[in-house]
């Protein structure tokens, strides 16, 4: 099943960037392979991006890594954590098994780029988080002075990067630039052990661990020199939204804004995504059903009673594809276990719910339960807005079926959502005359 943004694909991802170790203060950039691997018989690889290092170097999908500059990596986790300890320009040496045969690869490191945009700046900071440090990219106008409202961005599931400058459609990337533009401060935080990031590597990170992140991220925003403290705004999307109202009502903002997010029980989101996708894929009323009850019987052992996956898939097989979440099972066992109305009903906050109407992955009707929660308790505070065309991951996709049938996030991105959230902003905010968007601008 499809989760969205976050993972790129329906199998566990590990987007590969290599990173130098840090000093105690500052983070330095980050090296580029330009490759995805997943536990598969060993660290198999599954993406290859377009131009990378990894392409040029002849590293192929479906390609066993066996070892990087002589050490084994018997699993993806392993494989990232060899590559991360060299800079840009660095060669190392991949051995691989490809058709039954061992074949030795030497790739050249890229080095990560910055993004560039002739009228926004992006600040690459850090925090500390549990001792060890975290990425920021805090984008602010160009030439702004003063203290301007912010907003934290909560990314969706999985292990991905938010500072990807060379892609020029990067949804986060472009609709913090275009806050910028009118004058709202944004940050961007890249997750524990992604790209520059120190800390466990990402897959191993629970739902509360990361939430925690968000808090000190949040924290700094309000404190930055750039930012007035009490105009801080928070941004969920996917499972962001989860995150998002529970984050506003411990340490407080200015108000919510959640997009494509789940408004019941992850166990009834699941549920009812699993069909919704099922159907969309042209799979036979009974063929639906059978599934259906497999993944009620995964989902239940896995999130509910909290049994060992081995032992599950001992029991059942299938439930290792049920099963396949972009997050470790504490992760989605805390997901679980979330009660969704609570925050919302306990907010006091400005909220604004966006849904895409091609979005196959969530469902207008969760949308509208988040705000009829929030104005039950606080009439008119919440707004929902639907964007014609968007899907899940932010893009112009135009249909359910076309969205469907992409393979996950490809673009181009929706601008219609970068105008949805600056009008609700600047509604509440002083915004600084909206600057445009150049050829040169990405």
């Amino acid at each position: 099943m499809n989760f969205g943004i976050a993972t790129f694909t329906v199998a566990l991802v590990l987007s590969l960037f290599a990173s130098s170790e840090a000093s105690e203060t500052t983070l330095p950039r980050h090296a580029i392979l330009g490759a995805g691997a997943v536990d598969d018989s060993g660290a198999k690889i599954n993406i290859i991006v377009a131009g990378s290092p990894a392409e040029h170097a002849g590293l192929e999908a479906n390609d066993i890594v066996l070892s990087v500059g002589g050490e084994a990596v018997p699993t993806a986790a392993e494989f990232v954590e060899r590559i991360r300890r060299h800079r840009g320009g660095d060669v190392v040496d991949l051995v691989v098994r490809r058709d039954g045969k061992r074949l030795s690869l030497p790739i050249a490191l890229g080095s990560a780029p910055n993004e560039d945009d002739p009228v926004v700046d992006t600040l690459y900071g850090a925090i500390s988080v549990d001792s060890t440090l975290r990425r920021t990219l805090l984008t602010i106008p160009n030439g702004a002075e003063g203290r301007r409202p912010a907003i934290l961005l909560i990314g969706g599931i999985g292990c991905y990067t938010v500072d990807n400058a060379r892609d020029p459609q990067d949804p986060y990337m472009r609709l913090t630039h275009d806050l910028a533009r009118s004058g709202i401060v944004g940050m961007r935080l890249e997750k524990s052990g992604v790209g520059d990031s120190q800390g466990p590597p990402c897959l191993t990170v629970d739902l509360a661990t990361e939430m925690h992140s968000y808090e000190i991220a949040l924290a700094a925003l309000k404190n930055d020199p750039h930012v007035d403290k009490d105009h801080v705004y928070l941004f969920g999307h996917s499972i962001g939204s989860l995150e998002a109202p529970r984050i506003a009502q411990k340490d407080g903002a200015a108000g919510v804004v959640i997009a494509e997010g789940v408004g019941r029980s992850w166990f009834e989101y699941e549920l009812l995504n699993t069909r919704r996708q099922l159907e969309l894929a042209g799979t036979s009323p009974a063929d639906i059903d059978t599934a259906m009850a497999g993944k009620e019987f995964c989902m239940h052992a896995l999130l509910v009673e909290r049994r060992a996956e081995s032992e599950i898939e001992s029991v059942r097989p299938d439930c290792k594809t049920h099963n396949a979440y972009p997050a470790p099972a504490a992760y989605m066992q805390q997901a679980a276990a979330v009660n969704i109305a609570e925050p919302w009903t306990r907010l006091t906050i400005p909220v604004l719910a966006i849904y895409g109407s091609a979005d196959f992955i969530t469902d207008k009707t969760d949308h509208q339960r988040i705000v009829d929660l929030v104005n039950s308790a606080h009439p008119a505070l919440a707004t929902l807005r639907v964007i014609d065309g968007m899907d899940h991951h932010l893009d112009a996709a135009g249909s359910v079926k076309a969205a469907f049938a992409k393979p996950g996030r490809a673009g181009p991105y929706d601008e219609n959502f970068s105008a949805t959230v600056t009008e609700w902003l600047c509604a509440r905010e002083h915004c600084l005359f909206a600057q445009p968007r150049t050829a040169q601008s990405r």
